[in-house]
Formats: C-alpha cells, structure tokens, sequence
C-alpha cells in the first residue's frame, strides 16, 4: 500500500510534519504503507486512481462522484474559525496593492482557477459566484484564467499579476501562514465561501476493509494518545473524527446550482 499527503503538502515544514504525523499512525496500527512522491505536474487524480491508495488526502466533491472510494478518517482543523468541526471553506484572494476589500471590486478583472476537479479551487467558487450573476450580467469577469494546476501554481500567478483573483482551500492556506506566513504576505482575502466538508482520508477500493477499519480507529483515538499532541499541533489539527459520507454527496448540490443559474464555468 501507498500514501501520499500531496493536497497538504503546502510547504516542506507541512509536508515533513504531516509525514511524522503518519509514520506514526501507521507503526502505532501496525501497517506497512510507504510513502510516495507525487507532485505537480503530476495530476492529482492520478494519485486519487492507484490501485492500492491507502490513507490519502481526496477532495470531497470528487470522492462524492467517485461512489467507490473508502472513507477512513476527516480531519477537524485547530484554528478557532473551524469551529471544531471537519469543514473548510474557499477564500478569495487579491494583491493588498490592489486596494480591493470586497469580492465585488474584483468582478470586470481576472479571475484564476485551480482545477475542475477541485471542490475548493472550482465547484465551491463557482457556486458563490454563480448567485451574482443575472442576465443582464451573465459574465463575472473579464477573463477568466485555468487550470492553473496547483494552489502554489495559482498564488504564483496572482502574484506575477497574471490573474487578480484566485480561489483556494483555506486549510491549505493556513498550514502556509502557520509555517512559512511568508508566502502570502502582501496578499488579502476579499471574501470567503460558505463551510463545506473538508478533504477525507480515503482508501482505494481494494485496500482490505480490515486496514480502513484499523486506520480509523487509530486516527479518531490519536488525540487521546500519548505523543501525539505535538504531531497534530504541527499540522494544525485538532483531532480526526468518521467521515459523514452523506454531507460530501450533498457537494454535488453546489454544481447543480452554478448550472441552473447558467454558470457552469467560472468567468
């Protein structure tokens, strides 16, 4: 079995603190699953496709689509805004050079996205922005910039002022100003999106239903655990809890209300 925590990966200290985090998961539950690289430009979906995936970040509107992917664990962020619950939301970002404070100020400029796969870089941008659009206005911005392929790929653009907007994942967003607040300094979020489940653990389909089983229980006991407390600090989480695999279906509903409001694309 393999395991790659790409979607988290936001910058080396996260990624070398999520694998700590894990190595001990996997030695606590018993279970040999080695660690591979997959980055950019590799897609991501083919991470999400291998066969013997096991205990890896899958956004939530493509697992919901997925109908065959196992749910292990969801991981319930530490910072206050997350309210103790396994939820993200998608912030919109702009330069501070731009003077901007609102979403609005944004519209008639450029907007950049991620990819159209992406729940936080597409399907949940893509709804909020779909409740300003009328007849009158059936086009949000004047260009509209994608797929940028990565959240880093769409800061990079926002910062070479190729694009004047992105959306991305607020808890990708976080674990960066939690260990490098470097990467976005002269940047503003403008406004955010409504809470949506956050990214799952899941397992490929023919990982033995005995290891998802052990894993979730591991991983939803680990803040009770000694030595953990520092390994979840480090990546910003307060704790692992079960999946409710009906609220990642409800995502769908989101795509549902772009495409009635005539707005199946981001632009």
């Amino acid at each position: 079995m393999i395991t790659s925590s790409r979607m988290y990966n936001a910058v080396p200290a996260a990624a070398r603190a999520w694998r700590a985090l894990f190595e001990r998961v996997f030695a606590g539950a018993g279970l040999d699953i080695a660690f591979i690289e997959h980055k950019w430009p590799e897609p991501i979906a083919d991470l999400w496709a291998k066969p013997d995936l096991c205990c890896a970040f899958m956004c939530g509107w493509p697992f919901a689509r997925s109908g065959v992917m196992q749910p292990i664990a969801a991981p319930v962020p530490s910072p206050p805004r997350y309210a103790g619950l396994p939820r993200y939301c998608s912030e919109f970002l702009v330069r501070e050079a731009s003077g901007w404070s609102s979403l609005e100020e944004t519209f008639g400029h450029r907007i950049g996205w991620m990819a159209e796969d992406s729940q936080s870089g597409f399907n949940a941008p893509r709804a909020h922005l779909a409740s300003f659009v009328t007849p009158q206005r059936p086009r949000v911005f004047s260009a509209s910039i994608g797929p940028l392929g990565s959240p880093m790929k769409a800061l990079e653009a926002l910062r070479e002022e190729r694009v004047d907007v992105v959306a991305l994942d607020s808890f990708f967003l976080d674990l960066c100003r939690h260990h490098e607040p470097q990467r976005l300094a002269g940047l503003r979020c403008v406004a955010t999106t409504p809470w949506t489940p956050i990214p799952l653990l899941v397992a490929a389909p023919g990982v033995a239903s005995s290891v998802v089983s052990a894993l979730r229980k591991h991983l939803t006991t680990a803040h009770e655990q000694p030595g953990y407390a520092p390994l979840l600090a480090d990546v910003l989480l307060e704790r692992f809890v079960e999946p409710d695999r009906k609220s990642y279906a409800e995502l769908e509903g989101l795509a549902r209300f772009a495409a009635g409001r005539g707005y199946d694309s981001i632009r």
